[in-house]
């Protein structure tokens, strides 16, 4: 490939040749120092790269179908009305990153390769490597290596589109593009792999210039006698990925996928943090908690289903929270289904996990202003024996504390609104949990006593006999 650089500084000349031909051992750099005149003279360059600042009207004759970028100090807009006017591909305004020059000489380079090898090797519109049927069933086998990738676009009103310019795309060797529902999967003759992957990775930064629509692409190679079919399926599995990935990637798998373990409900443990954290309307260490328990996660990854799950778990922690607090707007109601919504069908984890910070934080401030307006004492009682419960010193005493009140005005009062004394409403909640713990968990009998509030296991288990007619143990048995 040929470059031509036409420049008034031989240092920056000399500077951008050795970038370039350092980079690619394929690429002819050729510089002219302020001397217009001396274009004529060059022939067979395949990208000029021009100081416009030497510009005039009369001798800017670079060819008219030239592909070419413009360098320039001055940031006017006449700077930029010459070069669209002469069709420059853009233009890098001095200092630029290195980087932008180095993405419009690789696009070239694509383009310039591209054909000399269409040049060399026309691909016929009518041919065809695979057909629908072959993806779907059957066990038909590749007669040659090939490259499948499967594009996923981050909306689906985008699809046709997408489709479309991939039909249109100057990839370098013969391909079949199949649409699905949802996504699309593209099957290349595999000549060099990169080659292919430099195509795509054009094909990626240029959709990104025209579309606000993100891809999820991911290329997979085979060279063995695998089926279509099942290549297919393969490559089917990796759509779940992007639960990880997110949009706006490119990237080549060399494994199938697999999963890692994960258990996906909250442990009692667990669940007692998520009750302190809300209690203490603590929305950092909500925070810091989802970050460290989903952003954290080491390969394998486990299955998408089972973090669904596990975010579910948390909902009904959060569930009761708000049921105990008495926390039921119309807009936390909204709100709250719309994150079970998008707890079950979002595709993306991050996007999840943003939604469940910003719930909780919109939750946490409601919870504050409605903590003292327009609720009973009874209320705020059982409401704070929800989220205090599992504390074996929490008591009435502290729970007056809470309120301002003297515990002996606590006691009369919450007696004569809730119809039972303080003490039996909390040792209610507290046998009531751990009949839960006992039937839904395989905890050990000293960790249920502990975890719904109880100093000593033996008056546990008097307690809960009394209340049920059960020991503990039996009742985890019937």
């Amino acid at each position: 490939m040929n470059i031509l650089i036409l420049t008034r500084d031989l240092l920056e000349a000399q500077g951008l040749k050795w970038m370039l031909t350092s980079q690619w051992n394929d690429v002819e750099v050729k510089t002219i120092v302020e001397d217009w005149s001396l274009l004529a003279d060059y022939h067979d360059i395949h990208l000029y790269i021009v100081d416009l600042d030497l510009r005039t009207k009369k001798d800017f004759n670079i060819p008219a179908h030239a592909i070419w970028l413009g360098l320039s100090s001055e940031r006017t807009f006449q700077t930029v009305y010459h070069a669209l006017q002469h069709k420059a591909e853009d233009v890098l305004f001095r200092p630029f990153q290195p980087e932008r020059l180095m993405k419009h000489v690789q696009q070239a380079r694509f383009r310039w390769r591209n054909e000399q090898t269409n040049s060399k090797s026309p691909i016929q519109a009518d041919e065809s490597i695979v057909k629908y049927g072959d993806l779907l069933l059957g066990d038909k086998q590749p007669t040659h290596p090939v490259l499948m990738s499967m594009i996923v676009p981050s909306q689906m009103d985008s699809l046709t589109h997408l489709v479309n310019v991939l039909k249109g795309y100057a990839f370098p060797t013969l391909f079949d593009v199949f649409v699905f529902s949802d996504f699309i999967v593209v099957v290349h003759s595999l000549k060099e792999v990169e080659q292919l992957e430099e195509a795509y990775r054009v094909f990626f930064s240029q959709w990104k210039n025209q579309s606000d629509t993100l891809l999820a692409i991911y290329l997979y190679e085979s060279t063995d006698k695998t089926s279509y079919h099942i290549l297919y399926k393969k490559m089917r599995r990796f759509r779940e990925h992007i639960f990880y990935d997110g949009y706006d990637i490119l990237t080549t798998v060399d494994n199938d996928l697999t999963w890692g373990e994960m258990d996906p409900f909250l442990s009692p443990v667990e669940q007692q943090e998520w009750i302190k954290m809300l209690e203490k309307q603590n929305h950092i260490a909500i925070r810091e908690w989802l970050e460290h328990d989903f952003l954290t996660l080491e390969l394998p990854f486990p299955a998408p289903e089972m973090v669904r799950v596990r975010l579910t778990s948390i909902l009904a922690q959060i569930r009761r929270y708000m049921t105990a607090k008495s926390l039921k707007t119309n807009a936390l109601e909204q709100a709250y289904h719309k994150l079970f919504e998008d707890t079950i069908s979002e595709p993306v984890m991050y996007q999840i996990l943003q939604v469940f910070i910003s719930f909780t934080a919109q939750l946490l401030t409601t919870s504050k202003a409605l903590s003292s307006v327009g609720r009973s004492l009874d209320e705020k009682v059982r409401g704070l024996i929800e989220s205090n419960y599992w504390d074996p010193t929490w008591n009435l005493s502290t729970c007056a504390d809470q309120l301002k009140l003297h515990k002996s005005t606590l006691s009369r009062k919450f007696s004569e609104e809730g119809a039972m004394s303080f003490r039996d409403a909390l040792l209610m909640v507290r046998i009531r949990e751990a009949k839960r713990l006992l039937k839904e968990t395989d905890v050990p009998l000293a960790e249920v006593s502990r975890l719904t509030g109880f100093t000593y296991p033996t008056y546990f288990s008097a307690k809960f006999k009394k209340s049920t007619g059960f020991s503990p143990f039996e009742y985890r048995q019937s």
